[in-house]
C-alpha cells in the first residue's frame, strides 16, 4: 500500500509542477519610467509570441505625446528616465530546452530604432548559463537595471549562472 501511496503522491507533484509551468498567455501593459515621465504600452497580436505594437508616450498634464512606436510586443521591458528615449527589452517566454539564434535574449532601442538585440544563443555562448524547466528555458536571471557613471549609460543583467552582463547604452554592446 505505501508503495502505490508514494507513487501517487510523486504523480502528483509532477502533474502540479507541469501546470505551474505553463505560458502564461499574453496581454495588454503598462511600464513606466523611474521618474513616471515616461511610459510604454504594449499591446499584443495574438496570444503567444511578440506580434503586436509597442508605443512610448510623454506625460503631459494635459495629455500624453506619442513618441516612438515599435512593431512588437513585449511584457517585460524598461524605459530610461532621463529622457533619451531608451527602451530595453527581454524576450518572450523561451519555448523548447536550448538556447537558439531566433530567440530574442534582450533587445536596446531609442527614438524608435534598434540600436542591438541579442538572441539567446548569443547570451549562452557569452557564458550566461542556461536555465532548463518543463516547457521553457532562460539565460537571465537578475534584472539589475539601469545605472550611470562618470564612463555613461549601462543596463546591468545577471545570467543564470551569476555573470554580470553590462550593457552600453549608447551602443548595446557589452562592456567589460
Amino acid at each position: 500500500m505505501k508503495p502505490c501511496l508514494f507513487t501517487l503522491m510523486a504523480l502528483v507533484f509532477l502533474f502540479s509542477t507541469a501546470l505551474a509551468d505553463d505560458e502564461a498567455s499574453n496581454r495588454p501593459i503598462v511600464r513606466s519610467s523611474e521618474y513616471g515621465a515616461y511610459f510604454a504600452k504594449s499591446i499584443p497580436s495574438g496570444y503567444y509570441g511578440q506580434e503586436g505594437v509597442t508605443l512610448v508616450y510623454h506625460v503631459e498634464a494635459d495629455e500624453n505625446i506619442l513618441l516612438y512606436e515599435y512593431p512588437w510586443y513585449a511584457s517585460e521591458m524598461y524605459l530610461g528616465g532621463n529622457g533619451d528615449g531608451t527602451l530595453v527589452r527581454f524576450g518572450p517566454w523561451c519555448r523548447g530546452s536550448e538556447p537558439l539564434e531566433d530567440h530574442l535574449a534582450i533587445g536596446f532601442y531609442r527614438d524608435g530604432r534598434v540600436i542591438r538585440e541579442y538572441s539567446t544563443l548569443e547570451i549562452a555562448t557569452l557564458g550566461s548559463g542556461v536555465s532548463e524547466s518543463v516547457s521553457h528555458y532562460e539565460v537571465f536571471g537578475q534584472r539589475l537595471g539601469f545605472r550611470s557613471s562618470s564612463y555613461g549609460f549601462f543596463f546591468e543583467v545577471m545570467g543564470v549562472d551569476d555573470v554580470l552582463f553590462c550593457f552600453d547604452l549608447e551602443t548595446g554592446e557589452i562592456v567589460e
